[in-house]
């Protein structure tokens, strides 16, 4: 019983090391990169202003917090345009666009005020990871009626039909677009994610198959 004590407490020792280690390496790296930003600043001089930029990588839908974004010296010369500096715009704000770690938060990549999506009485909203290859390479997109597909290594089965898609992450790229945060440089881009329309019933077993399972986004076909 001594030996079994012993084992299992050397055990959690190990793991508490381990743990720490990590975190020293995770801060570490960070510290490593705000060095080189502020290096880089004393470099290149000019005008400096504070900005909110992304502490890590965000996903789309994801709301703007102190833990994940802070603020940040950032020359105004190579800031993009629509860089916020005022907290209210941008605590409590949710992601429309994905926003890189050390990325300054602009305006473009948030959703706007008024609800970006009408969502069809008796159903909810609901978005899902997704590619090219789930979604009929790409060719999904707002308005699509489409069915959904839950495949693993052994079988397939439908999910769900005459599902409804609100938006795509292209969807919110052009938006971005038409807003100037690509400029004259866009071309549409993989997808990233689907909102849908589903029934309340639905939402439990679409969220737990799509992190378990492939899920396929099927278009139907017109009369021919």
């Amino acid at each position: 019983m001594h030996q079994k004590r012993r084992r299992i407490l050397i055990s959690v020792i190990s793991g508490l090391v381990a743990a720490a280690l990590m975190g020293l390496y995770a801060s570490g790296v960070r510290n490593e990169a705000i060095a080189a930003h502020s290096q880089t600043l004393e470099a290149y001089g000019g005008e400096q202003i504070e900005v909110f930029v992304a502490t890590r990588d965000i996903a789309p839908g994801e709301r703007l917090t102190e833990s994940n974004v802070s603020k940040r010296v950032w020359l105004v010369e190579l800031l993009p345009a629509g860089a916020l500096t005022d907290a209210d715009e941008v605590i409590g704000q949710t992601l429309g666009l994905p926003l890189m770690a050390n990325e300054p938060v602009v305006q473009a990549k948030l959703f706007n005020g008024a609800p970006a999506i009408t969502i069809p009485e008796g159903y909810v909203a609901v978005s899902i990871p997704t590619n090219d290859v789930l979604a009929v390479g790409g060719a999904v997109s707002a308005g699509s009626i489409i069915a959904i597909y839950a495949a693993d290594s052994q079988s397939v089965e439908l999910l769900a039909a005459d599902v409804l898609v609100l938006e795509t992450s292209n969807g919110n790229q052009r938006n971005a677009e038409n807003n100037g945060l690509f400029g004259n440089s866009y071309s549409k881009t993989s997808l990233s994610w689907v909102t849908l329309a589903v029934r309340e019933d639905m939402v439990e077993e679409i969220i737990v198959a799509s992190r378990s399972m492939n899920l396929y986004l099927v278009l139907p076909g017109g009369e021919m």
